[in-house]
């Protein structure tokens, strides 16, 4: 009898330790609700079970009674409450648990404590306390109607709790399954001893026993599992079905959560990843672009980062866009969301279509080489015929060549213009005009220049193309006579919704500028559709004249559009929407008179940009050179 009394208190002496070493852990990681009702759980176990080892070591009646009423029925009051509570929390099903519910959830407990410390006054805990050989206390507390009471309400919260726990293992995946099963364990463990001793006719209370078994149970969660460090956080971000892999790694840059789809990326597979450093587990071209602590630090402050990362698996080359989130509670950084997608079938699609951007380009240019061939046979030959004869139809036939000499040009236009423009050099507009209007049939038309000394970061040779097409649009459709202008758009001048920007009159900031004319103009209804591929009005055209001009502004990160121009012509609007996002242009060591207001509009031109011509309101015709 002694060696099982001896056996019976270290055991339950083994669980008070255990569980107060818990309920110490868990507080070190006090911010989750979580860790902060586990270590309430504990504390409360650590007081049932060191209640009763304290009525065994204590000799007297009344000093048996005092540390039962005052220490172990605290326990019990706290116990069966606050694991209804952690299981709530745990499998985060507290949407509903407001403060004034929480406390009403602990007024049984509260009264039942009340009656321990009067039991001795009345009969509804206890109805009698006497000496006995057998149990290690030495007396027997004869349970009155208030204790049966609470039993019920305890194994009525138990059983709620073990539900939730037993759907959260269902669903959870193998990261939380281990740690969740010991807190099962754990929850039933004291609750079928306590089984036991109300049903048998026992005068042996094993409760403790079996919070001894949950102790082990939460220890091997905590030192295996890591249960105080790695309870679930921001599992509503975890969808276990998204086709993206996500990671959640903890403050300290540890792995607390993944779903299946990351099991791909994981060395080891998730289950293995659980509580090991993200440069552990992770691959090394997504650890090398973390800090030490898994987070990435912006320049600019943001929460988010996006990185692009090749891995080889299965022998196979994978590409992945690597997003990273801070999680944070409040003010406070509490862990890091990585969403890993894979985009290997877009890469392959943009492979795909540089390829056929490759391929397009040389077949417009074997095409170009191969029309040109018999195009320069017919215009030797028609050479050879107007010498000959004085007909009207062989300008037709040269009418129609050089026609074809423009659908060539235009089409290998198509073809080698469309891609983004990464190298541009800082030019002045005046001098661009006046060459692109060079470069044109303008017959007897005028342009005016009212760029000022406007400068603008471009691509030189396209830039002047589509100032080209602009001026033979304007030729061909607003009269051999048409005036043509071409002038800067001011901040204050340009709708918000064109720039992207709030109105600032007491600026001279440009934000682009306009070709017009005073033609015939474009109906209003018709303004977008002429940016459309192949769209003319006139019978001899390519309809590819301003769908390059779209292509090539476009590809500037610039903006176009159609409006009316101050004389009743078509007027097109070019906006310098990308204009954060160009490259540094280099302006040279030329002193400034003023201070720059754009980067894309510096006052004063470098002397070999400085035409005579190119000075506002001039008036030229189409000998200007």
């Amino acid at each position: 009898m002694v060696t099982l009394a001896t056996a019976y208190m270290v055991a339950v002496a083994l669980g008070a330790v255990t569980s107060g070493v818990i309920a110490g852990l868990a507080l070190r990681n006090p911010e989750h609700d979580e860790t902060r009702v586990l270590a309430l759980l504990t504390a409360g176990i650590a007081l049932w079970t060191g209640g009763d080892l304290a009525s065994m070591l204590v000799e007297s009646r009344e000093a048996t009674i005092l540390v039962t009423q005052t220490i172990h029925y605290l326990g019990v009051a706290i116990v069966p409450t606050t694991v209804f509570l952690f299981a709530i929390v745990y499998t985060d099903s507290d949407e509903f648990l407001t403060r004034r519910r929480l406390g009403a959830l602990y007024i049984v407990p509260a009264v039942l404590y009340l009656l321990a410390l009067t039991g001795t006054s009345h009969s509804l805990l206890w109805t009698e306390i006497v000496p006995s050989d057998v149990t290690p206390v030495g007396y027997v507390f004869e349970n009155g109607l208030g204790f049966y009471a609470y039993v019920l309400y305890a194994y009525g919260l138990l059983a709620i709790g073990t539900i939730l726990l037993a759907g959260f293992i269902r669903r959870s995946n193998d990261l939380y399954r281990g740690q969740a099963t010991l807190l099962m364990i754990a929850a039933i463990a004291p609750w079928v001893s306590n089984v036991v001793y109300v049903l048998a006719d026992t005068d042996m209370e094993p409760t403790s026993l079996g919070f001894t078994v949950a102790a082990g149970a939460l220890a091997v969660a905590v030192f295996r599992y890591r249960l105080t460090d790695l309870l679930p956080i921001a599992r509503g971000a975890v969808i276990e079905h998204i086709t993206d892999g996500v990671v959640v790694l903890d403050g300290d840059g540890r792995v607390v959560d993944a779903n299946p789809q990351a099991d791909t990326y994981v060395r080891g597979g998730c289950d293995a990843a659980l509580g090991r450093q993200f440069d552990a587990v992770l691959p090394e071209q997504i650890a090398g672009w973390l800090d030490t602590d898994g987070r990435v630090t912006t320049d600019d402050g943001e929460k988010t980062a996006t990185t692009a990362v090749q891995l080889t698996i299965d022998g196979t080359p994978t590409y992945l866009t690597v997003e990273t989130t801070v999680l944070t509670d409040g003010d406070r950084r509490v862990g890091q969301l990585l969403i890993l997608r894979d985009v290997t079938e877009r890469h392959r699609y943009e492979r795909e279509l540089e390829r056929q951007n490759e391929r397009l380009d040389r077949f417009a240019s074997v095409v170009s080489h191969d029309l040109r061939n018999p195009l320069n046979v017919a215009d030797g030959y028609l050479s050879i015929l107007a010498e000959r004869h004085d007909d009207p139809e062989l300008d037709e036939i040269e009418t129609s060549l050089d026609r074809m000499e423009h659908i060539i040009e235009d089409v290998l236009t198509l073809a080698r213009h469309g891609d983004v423009v990464s190298e541009r050099s800082l030019v002045d507009l005046a001098v661009l005009v006046n060459t692109a209007w060079n470069g044109v049939d303008t017959a007897d038309a005028s342009l005016r220049i009212e760029t000022g000394d406007h400068r603008v970061a471009a691509d030189r040779s396209r830039l002047t193309q589509a100032l080209e097409n602009l001026f033979r649009n304007a030729v061909e459709h607003g009269g051999a006579d048409v005036t043509v202008t071409v002038g800067t758009i001011d901040v204050d001048d340009a709708p918000a919704s064109a720039t992207g920007r709030s109105a600032a009159p007491e600026t001279s900031e440009k934000v682009g500028f306009y070709v017009a004319d005073d033609g015939v103009g474009i109906p209003e209804d018709d303004r977008d559709a002429v940016l459309e591929s192949g769209y003319t009005t006139n019978r001899d055209g390519t309809g590819l004249g301003l769908d390059i001009v779209g292509q090539i502004v476009e590809a500037h990160g610039w903006s176009l559009a159609v409006t009316e121009s101050v004389d009743g012509g078509a007027q097109f609007d070019i906006y310098y929407d990308g204009i954060e996002d160009s490259p540094p242009a280099d302006h040279g060591d030329t002193d400034r008179s003023e201070p720059a207001t754009d980067e894309y509009d510096r006052p004063g031109t470098d002397a070999a940009d400085d035409p005579s011509e190119a000075t506002s309101d001039a008036t030229c015709d189409s000998s200007v050179s």
